[in-house]
């Protein structure tokens, strides 16, 4: 029995042996298709796992670097923020106080200067706002009117109807210089737009191909010599209009012919872009008629017309107010008649001839013009007027009360440098001019101020270029300087 279960025990044993053993080959050896693949896990997880420790790393030490080299604090909070305003406003107050009182034996009084300098500042505010506002209300009783109110409708009639692309092709590279400098340099009149205004269309008309002179006359004349400016110039200081307009178009041309010649061998940095001019809805005669129209009404309203208006009413109708009374009464009615006939005359041209788009598009074009100039129309006279009144301001510009070179090349260069709009120019070298300003660097400046300005130097550099933009930049000081000194020597102040 003993010797029956040793030999079972036997073969038990040998047959889990062999069967661990089969079974134990085959698990101990990896199969070779999963080998290369848990490797490549293996080291793929290992290499993100470094890549993310590594740039986390990176990432705390740039953190801690920045925080060292700059001192980061956390933005503060709102409280922290109130509660400094709060300090520094009394702060201001404590020092104010210290400024105008003191104390004697214990008691807040005020000192001696304090009285006198409020009574001045006082006087000062009381002049200077009676100044302004009687400038202002001046403006607004002769002039709005009578020439800013047609002026806005003309120009918005002219820059909504009239084909810029005409424009353009005229004054492209094949056209005759002696047509497309002139038109160039009067072409501006149909925008009414600023030194930096004017700088998206000098971009069109370079990359349609027209010639670096024509263009560059286009740019300078455009911002000086639009409709508004023009009419405005007119109102305020009617001397420089004249003047103003032949020197604008005689420097434009010379500028654009010179920057011609300088720069004839530089090959050209535009993209040239075909513009085909657009077939018009209307004839030429009929735009026509339709201007003139918009012009005898602004002439009309300015008392240019004033030989045939005082005539159309009696002034025996009014008699009964007394001969003086009637007669400006009978010429109020006839400027009056005449306007509204013009005005009838414009709506039955624009039934006829235009379209509800057109005359949509004209009407909140006007809007939009008279809303972004006359804000600052208003604010240039009232304020002009303002510091008419201060004397300290007026004795300061005796450096520029002569005619001599660096009085004229002075103001070229401030006029270069400085913004003017060009409604706001004329209201600030009237100003300057009434504090003494000889009308030579007056009209100096007047030609420099709106033509150009800091900001559009920087926004033309990469328009073209950084050496044609400083030539530029100095053609106009130089040419406006020339024209101040000959108006200072042969001009009339007025």
């Amino acid at each position: 029995m003993n010797a029956e279960n040793k030999d079972k025990k036997d073969k038990k044993d040998k047959k889990d042996n062999s069967v661990c053993l089969d079974a134990g080959c085959d698990a101990d050896k990896p199969e070779k298709s999963d080998m290369p693949e848990k490797s490549e896990k293996t080291e793929k997880s290992g290499k993100s796992e470094n890549t993310e420790k590594s740039a986390a790393s990176e990432g705390a030490e740039k953190h801690l670097k920045s925080k060292d080299d700059f001192n980061l604090r956390p933005e503060p909070s709102g409280f922290e923020l109130g509660a400094k305003k709060i300090l520094w406003i009394v702060f201001v107050i404590c020092f104010g106080i210290f400024l105008f009182f003191t104390s004697d034996k214990g008691e807040p009084v005020m000192r001696k200067d304090t009285i006198s300098f409020v009574k001045g500042l006082a006087n000062w505010l009381i002049l200077s706002s009676h100044s302004g506002s009687t400038a202002l209300l001046d403006f607004l009783s002769t002039h709005l009117i009578s020439a800013m109110v047609p002026a806005f409708f003309l120009a918005a009639a002219i820059s909504t109807f009239f084909s810029k692309e005409t424009i353009i092709m005229a004054i492209g590279k094949k056209s005759n210089p002696l047509t497309s400098y002139p038109l160039a340099a009067f072409a501006g009149a149909i925008l009414t737009v600023c030194s930096c205004g004017v700088l998206p269309i000098f971009m069109s008309l370079l990359q349609s191909g027209a010639g670096i002179g024509p263009a560059i006359t286009f740019l300078y004349a455009s911002p000086a010599i639009n409709l508004i400016s023009i009419i405005y110039t007119w109102k305020i200081i009617p001397t420089m209009l004249w003047p103003r307009i032949i020197a604008v178009a005689i420097c434009a041309i010379a500028i654009g012919w010179l920057m011609s010649k300088i720069f004839a061998n530089m090959p050209d940095e535009f993209e040239s872009e075909e513009f085909k001019i657009k077939p018009s809805k209307r004839k030429a005669w009929q735009e026509g008629v339709f201007f003139l129209l918009l012009v005898a009404i602004m002439l009309t309203s300015t008392n240019l017309f004033s030989g045939i208006t005082d005539h159309l009413v009696p002034a025996a109708w009014f008699a009964t107010r007394g001969e003086d009374v009637a007669i400006k009464t009978a010429q109020l009615a006839g400027k009056l008649l005449a306007i509204l006939i013009e005005i009838i005359l414009v709506v039955v041209a624009l039934r006829m001839w235009f379209t509800w788009d057109d005359t949509r598009k004209w009407l909140k074009r006007t809007y939009r013009q008279a809303r972004s100039i006359m804000p600052m129309v208003i604010l240039g006279i009232f304020f002009s007027g303002f510091l008419g009144g201060t004397s300290a301001l007026v004795s300061s510009f005796s450096a520029f009360s002569d005619n001599s070179v660096f009085s004229n090349l002075a103001a070229s260069m401030i006029g270069a440098m400085l913004y003017f709009g060009s409604i706001v120019g004329v209201n600030v070298v009237d100003l300057f001019m009434r504090w003494g300003m000889h009308h030579g660097p007056a009209m100096a400046l007047l030609l420099a101020g709106p033509s150009i300005s800091l900001p559009s130097v920087l926004a033309l550099m990469p328009i073209m270029g950084k050496y044609r933009t400083a030539v530029f930049l100095g053609l106009v000081v130089i040419f406006t300087t020339i024209v101040g000194l000959l108006f200072g020597a042969f001009g009339t102040a007025g």
